[in-house]
């Protein structure tokens, strides 16, 4: 008998002691960084194209489309912007794409560099990654859907929407992310193209920056390809 009731009893201690590690598993849990996670959003001391300047090797492609077009550069110095920073490496996935389509077109035509594409098509194309006014996750973390916001130019449709990742097993607990879309003149979503951020609200002098994923394509996609390759501009 006294087997049987010591075996309950350790079984009991047992179970108390899960108990109590359950609990304190519990408590480091709400005391996780990530349950109120904020993104310590990074300031810089100066504008937003002396920014993209202080990245070489980063944003340089970037910085050779804003030298083309008149007053890009003027206005990532002094305008109230919010720029969607987009790397060298979504430029040269573009580029790479640009340029076997031109070379398996009938007839094929030749390539193309930043340096040399048709202005107007690269302006309209690259003015949807700069929209008026600084807007930060905080504006948009209200609007479950998002918001639409016009182009710095000819006042086209882009899509910003507030999500967060998920971390250490909370749902919606990780950094902050913007999920940027090109409606392409669209209602429904599924004509979309859309892209995450990996950093977002650096805070310029005069403009908030975004930054887009590495593995972004710079004009989002085919319909960039399709306005270079026309034959009435190229």
């Amino acid at each position: 008998m006294r087997n049987k009731f010591g075996t309950k009893n350790l079984l009991k201690q047992f179970i108390i002691l899960l108990g109590i590690v359950a609990i304190l598993q519990a408590c480091e849990k709400d005391d996780s960084p990530y349950v109120n996670y904020k993104n310590n959003a990074a300031v810089y001391d100066g504008d937003a194209l002396s920014y993209l300047q202080s990245k070489p090797g980063v944003y340089d492609s970037m910085l050779l489309v804003i030298n083309r077009i008149p007053g890009a550069a003027d206005s990532l110095r002094s305008g109230k912007y919010t720029v969607f920073a987009t790397s060298n490496r979504s430029y040269a996935i573009a580029l790479q794409n640009i340029n076997n389509a031109r070379r398996d077109s009938v007839p094929s035509l030749p390539p193309v560099s930043f340096s040399t594409m048709n202005l107007n098509v690269l302006d309209t194309f690259f003015s949807k990654y700069i929209i008026p006014g600084q807007i930060t996750t905080d504006e948009l973390a209200s609007r479950a859907d998002g918001l639409k916001f016009p182009s710095m130019k000819f006042g086209y449709d882009m899509h910003l929407q507030y999500e967060t990742t998920n971390a250490s097993g909370y749902l919606g607990g990780g950094p902050k992310a913007i999920l940027f879309s090109d409606t392409r003149g669209s209602v429904f979503t599924v004509n979309w193209i859309r892209v995450y951020t990996n950093t977002v609200d650096i805070k310029t002098r005069n403009a908030v920056v975004h930054v887009l994923d590495v593995g972004h394509n710079f004009g989002f996609g085919n319909d960039l390809i399709r306005a270079l390759n026309r034959p009435a501009i190229n």
